[in-house]
Order: C-alpha cells, then sequence, then structure tokens
C-alpha cells in the first residue's frame, strides 16, 4: 500500500487583503487632501447693487466692421489714429461708463485687442459686445 501524502501547494492569492489596504489609503488621502478654493482665472465680477433707483449707464460704443472701418457711438467712419482721442472725448463726459466693442466676427483677433487695449490705456471698463445664441425651446 502506498500512501501518499497531500502536501500539494495552492496556488491562489486572496486579494481581501489587498482591497482593505487599498481602501485604507483612498480614505487616508480623501481625509487628508485639501480642497482648493484658488479660483481658475481672476474675474472681475460686479458688485450687487441695494438700491432699487440704480440707472444703468448706457455704454460708449465701439464699432468695427469687415472693412476695417472704426465709429464711436454714433459718429462713423473715424480713422484708428483718431479713435483715442475720440474715446478720450466721450469718457470725459463720464469716466465711469464702460466701453462695450462690437466688431465683425471676421475681422481679426489682433484688431479688437487693439481696440481692447487702447480703450485699457484711457483707464475705461471694457466689454466685448457678442450676438445673442438663439434659444431653443426644451
Amino acid at each position: 500500500m502506498a500512501i501518499r501524502k497531500r502536501s500539494k501547494v495552492t496556488t491562489e492569492f486572496s486579494l481581501s487583503a489587498m482591497t482593505d489596504i487599498i481602501f485604507m489609503l483612498l480614505i487616508f488621502f480623501i481625509l487628508t487632501s485639501t480642497v482648493s478654493t484658488d479660483p481658475v482665472l481672476k474675474i472681475l465680477l460686479p458688485k450687487g447693487v441695494k438700491d432699487k433707483d440704480v440707472t444703468a449707464k448706457k455704454p460708449i460704443n465701439l464699432y468695427l466692421n469687415e472693412k476695417g472701418e472704426y465709429a464711436i457711438n454714433t459718429s462713423g467712419n473715424i480713422l484708428f489714429s483718431d479713435l483715442p482721442s475720440a474715446l478720450e472725448m466721450e469718457l470725459s463726459k463720464d469716466p465711469l461708463v464702460p466701453v462695450s466693442i462690437h466688431a465683425d466676427k471676421n475681422v481679426s483677433y489682433e484688431k479688437v485687442m487693439e481696440m481692447v487695449s487702447m480703450a485699457n490705456k484711457k483707464g475705461a471698463k471694457v466689454v466685448l459686445a457678442l450676438e445673442k445664441e438663439p434659444t431653443t425651446a426644451p
């Protein structure tokens, strides 16, 4: 009678210990991590107003069409070299009025940024005007 020993090595691996360790590490990193409150973009947001009798100031409108013609408010066809003095004259009436820049979508970005830079040098708050997107019914 040949008696055999049953000494086979099992090749199974229990993952329960590893999942426990990973779960503990996950909890540790969640509890010790800090939440970043710094904004990604620095944006100057408008302040809220408590008065109901506040009248909105009409902005100074700068226009640039596809042909490269400049205009300010109601006066049209101004040369770019004359635009800073015309803007300064408009800002002298009320320096807190925002400047709204309306440029054709086919105008190069460089031309628009020249207008923004020029208005910034005059100390104006600049807003770029956009076309309203059509609303879709839900």
